[in-house]
């Protein structure tokens, strides 16, 4: 927690407690309503700093802070009287209670805050409460403390703090620092139910940024795997633990050596938090941040039932200022950083994030008007994924069903509508076309595959898409079916890191009649079928066809909105398989259903 004096930003006061007006990152701001749950100079402090929020397992929300009196030093300084206060909210941030102090007292600075909301077990609701303390005036000794609220309390209630320098600190360390945003516990793999919780420290050797964990629900603290960074220019502060779907932990820390190129570092743990991989690497993709604290959190994972993976990430997004709060997100588990709405274009800066259950994400975040600081209020804020953005874009509108049994009906874009079809009813693509909804299970990657469909076309001589997925572009790992009636053919094309094979046809069965055609690659071949025939057949380039995250599927068009279908389509399928010869006749010969479909659209409905 460095203190560090700001400029300015902009704000329409309005709701409960104050409130606000923001933005979108890159393109047109859009308002977010926003309330001011802390303000300087109210209830006898100069100023609030240092956010971290949590909902409890009853549901409310807790809005932790420092608050801080600055009794002759400097105006919001670190070192100052500082007490640990939250606010609590029972109705999902609509409105909240006073002021509860957590910690406090005279001649001392108490902040820091990591909370953790106990699940399961003797202590299920539990609230657990990592913070630091040091005597006011002083920067050492820097000693961190625990407390608790049971879930009866809720939040309203306190213990002491308990001082917990003979369990994760160390007598020649100085500045030590935990958090500051909400820990987390672990659901996956051999350490399942541990509570973790990131630190910082400076010791005779250097600065030392890593993990504090508990596997009794936070009676007792062990220091997890620590590191320094890769090189003299990462110096990691201020960690946000996430765990990633297959088990590990990432550390997002913010990088505070001075003139550093990238302002962000990161950390894994591969064994529950007690070491590090490697010491802190930078992340590349987070340039315009300046140095700060960010937050993380994860909104989806694949191994609980989600289509897809999504962390969020929250930062200012200003290489000057700390201003323009924004969202960021990562779809392949962290390993890149994309996308970006701006939740305000004034002053931000610390932050932390919260799902909040009723299918709304809040940011609790340090800000200020553009003419001001960004330590003169903190704000609350609301927003759904929808306002983010979801990866397959609009999710309103007419869907067609999906018959794979993964509930991934497609929607429908633009004009369409069911016809008669080769098998029951079709769709008539003429002036549409059709998305699947964003899921990993769609994701080919370096296996087989079968794609097939019913086409009947011929009204004119453009090349018109069958099936299109994952990238375009010379180079960009995909795959897709098209009719190219104007060359005469059918093709199919694939492309890996490895390179690109494609297949086609000798004539383009444009004849407004339906046929079959299927596109396979099995083991090292790619293979084109039309009407039951093997029709072309090339060397395959080994690797994955889909790497992009996120990716997109269409029918009947290519990614780009071009090339579309001008004509009917019936029983589009992907399988992550090669159908077997057998089986390719019984899907053209009697429409049956081979097992492992990824996604079958049958188009016999269009609905709401």
């Amino acid at each position: 927690m460095k203190s560090l004096i700001l400029l300015a930003a902009l704000v329409v006061p309005l709701a409960v407690a104050p409130a606000v007006a923001p933005a979108q990152a890159a393109p047109e701001p859009q308002v977010f309503v926003q309330q001011v749950l802390f303000k300087r100079d109210t209830n006898g402090f100069d100023c609030y700093r240092i956010p971290a929020i949590v909902r409890t397992e009853q549901g409310t929300l807790l809005a932790f802070a420092e608050a801080r009196r600055d009794n002759g030093l400097s105006w919001c300084n670190d070192a100052g009287h500082l007490d640990l206060v939250v606010r609590r909210s029972t109705d999902n941030g609509t409105t909240w209670g006073p002021e509860i102090t957590v910690a406090g007292g005279p001649s001392a600075t108490r902040g820091n805050p990591v909370p953790i909301v106990v699940d399961g077990g003797p202590n299920d609701g539990r609230i657990v409460l990592l913070t630091t303390q040091n005597p006011f005036g002083q920067s050492t000794p820097r000693t961190p403390y625990v407390q608790f609220s049971t879930k009866a309390q809720d939040g309203t209630a306190w213990t002491a703090p308990r001082s917990l320098a003979s369990e994760i600190d160390d007598p020649t360390w100085g500045w030590y620092a935990t958090g500051p945003v909400h820990g987390i516990q672990l659901k996956r793999g051999a350490h399942a139910g541990r509570l973790i919780g990131g630190m910082n420290a400076d010791t005779p050797s250097g600065n030392l940024a890593g993990l504090v964990y508990s596997d009794d629900a936070g009676d007792t603290w062990h220091l997890g795997g620590t590191r320094p960074g890769a090189s003299a220019s990462i110096l990691p502060q201020e960690l946000s633990p996430i765990e990633l779907a297959d088990g590990r932990i990432y550390l997002a820390a913010r990088n505070q050596a001075t003139g550093a190129q990238w302002p962000r570092a990161y950390a894994i743990s591969v064994d529950g938090g007690a070491t590090l991989t490697a010491p802190f690497a930078f992340v590349t993709n987070l340039a315009a941040t300046p140095r700060v604290q960010g937050s993380t959190l994860r909104l989806h994972a694949t191994d609980e039932g989600d289509r897809y993976n999504r962390i969020l990430f929250a930062t200012p997004n200003d290489p000057t200022f700390r201003k323009k709060l924004t969202i960021y997100s990562s779809y392949d588990e962290s390993a890149s950083w994309q996308g970006g709405k701006q939740i305000t274009l004034d002053r931000s800066g610390y932050s932390d994030l919260v799902e909040i259950g009723n299918g709304r994400i809040g940011v609790l975040y340090e800000a200020g008007l553009e003419s001001g600081d960004a330590r003169d209020e903190i704000r609350f804020t609301t927003f759904t994924e929808a306002d983010l953005g979801h990866p397959d874009g609009s999710t309103a509108g007419p869907r067609t069903p999906d018959e794979s049994g993964r509930d991934l009906d497609a929607y429908v874009r633009g004009a369409a509508g069911t016809v008669a079809g080769r098998y029951g009813d079709a769709i008539d693509l003429t002036g549409g076309s059709l998305q699947a909804p964003y899921a990993l299970s769609l994701a080919i990657g370096s296996g087989d595959f079968t794609v097939s469909a019913w086409i009947k076309y011929g009204a004119t001589k453009g090349d018109q898409a069958i099936f299109w997925a994952y990238g375009q572009g010379e180079t960009a790992p995909q795959v897709w079916l098209r009719a190219e009636p104007g060359a005469a053919r059918i093709r199919g094309l694939m492309t890996t890191g490895a390179g690109t094979a494609s297949v086609a046809s000798t004539q383009a069965y444009d004849n407004q009649a339906w046929h079959h055609v299927a596109l396979q690659r099995a083991g090292a071949q790619l293979r084109l079928f039309v009407d039951g025939t093997q029709v072309s057949s090339v060397a395959a380039p080994a690797g994955s066809v889909s790497t992009a995250r996120p990716f997109r599927v269409y029918v009947g068009q290519r990614l780009d909105g071009v090339h579309r279908f001008d004509g009917q389509l019936d029983e589009v399928r992907l399988y992550k398989r090669a159908l077997t010869a057998a089986e390719l006749t019984s899907v053209r010969t009697s429409n049956a259903t081979p097992p492992g479909a990824e996604l079958r659209l049958p188009f016999e409905t269009i609905g709401g």
